[in-house]
């Protein structure tokens, strides 16, 4: 098979065809780990030498700027939703405590305008150095994470139960905003959504099967749907054993499922043998003890497990288990993703 460009490459796969090789796919990749690998080179310099076939805004590049203040040295903050986060020591901040205090609340509430060229971040600089090079992807928001972060994820899961309508009402809100929010990423030129809110940790799901089909469904299905009638494909990321709700999430309508946990009991050959037929495969490969403190031959042994668990007949791009976060070993991911070049061509036969 001659070689394919990384949007070739990722567009068959997420097809569930065969490409030329396994596309190397990752949402984020932290700063530490990419400068351990090529001091001194930008995340797009990276991304073109490691050969990643998806580029994005990179959360690892967050910015902390101009930032509304509730406790600056406590690193407490409030960001457009009305919601108190904190800045810990890897990319991504975590809610503290939202703005629906009480349902009442929600009356008056103002959810942030998704006209706002900031729900965008840097999208269009991805776009014009990277459309048609590499897939572009953008993370977006279903029917879960927004919702409950204004409630607070405790009290929200609570509701399910306490106090259904205003569950109902949280999620209209949220996905009014992230719905739009996702249409105009595509129509900037995003290729492939992600939907990053997570649903389960390693043990299980946040909530039953039966509330997940009663409150998370019907806006995830709605929020897929929406990214596809603006062309773009949709790969649903949750953490975690989410063996219960698979079926729900395939319903759904995702192009792909990641990451696919395998220190959350999620096989990725068991995945693709079930749901192979419908979705493609985005993962496995660690991010905890694997990349964080193994090898880099042992790292490539995993690379080749996943690969012959999953690569098989197409429909599997090679991720790990979460992100590259700032505990990765560089020598550990760059490893990762030479293996990936190395034993991920098509047709896929053992290769030691």
């Amino acid at each position: 098979m001659s070689e394919m460009s990384s949007v070739e490459r990722v567009t068959a796969a997420l097809e569930r065809r065969e490409p030329d090789r396994v596309p190397l796919f990752e949402m984020v990749i932290d700063p530490r780990v990419f400068q351990g690998i090529a001091p001194g080179a930008t995340y797009d310099e990276f991304i073109e030498l490691v050969g990643l076939d998806v580029a994005g805004l990179n959360r690892s590049s967050w910015g902390r700027e101009n930032l509304d203040w509730v406790d600056e040295e406590k690193g407490l903050f409030r960001d457009q939703w009305g919601v108190i986060k904190a800045l810990g020591p890897e990319s991504t901040p975590y809610p503290i405590e939202g703005p629906i205090k009480q349902p009442e609340d929600l009356r008056e509430y103002q959810p942030p305008d998704p006209s706002d060229p900031a729900a965008l971040g840097h999208l269009d600089q991805v776009v014009q150095r990277w459309k048609g090079e590499k897939a572009i992807i953008f993370t977006g928001r279903d029917a879960f994470f927004n919702a409950s972060f204004l409630r607070g994820q405790e009290q929200f899961l609570m509701d399910m139960i306490l106090n259904p309508q205003l569950v109902h009402e949280l999620v209209e809100v949220a996905l009014a905003y992230d719905i739009e929010v996702v249409r105009r990423a595509v129509r900037t030129g995003a290729d492939v959504i992600v939907f990053g809110d997570d649903y389960a940790d390693k043990n299980g799901p946040m909530m039953s099967p039966h509330h997940f089909r009663e409150f998370i469904f019907p806006g995830l299905k709605r929020a897929i749907a929406a990214a596809h009638e603006e062309g773009a494909y949709v790969v649903k990321h949750t953490d975690g054993n989410i063996w219960p709700l698979l079926d729900m999430i395939a319903e759904a309508g995702p192009d792909a499922i990641n990451p696919i946990e395998p220190v959350a009991g999620m096989d990725i050959g068991e995945v693709k043998a079930k749901y192979g037929h419908r979705m493609a495969v985005v993962g496995n490969i660690d991010c905890g003890a694997l990349l964080s403190w193994g090898t880099p031959q042992a790292v490539r042994a995993a690379v080749e497990r996943c690969i012959l668990a999953a690569a098989p007949g197409g429909g599997h791009l090679l991720a790990s288990s979460n992100s590259i976060h700032s505990s990765v070993k560089p020598e550990n991911y760059a490893a990762m993703a030479q293996a990936c070049r190395e034993l991920g061509r098509y047709p896929i036969r053992t290769l030691v």
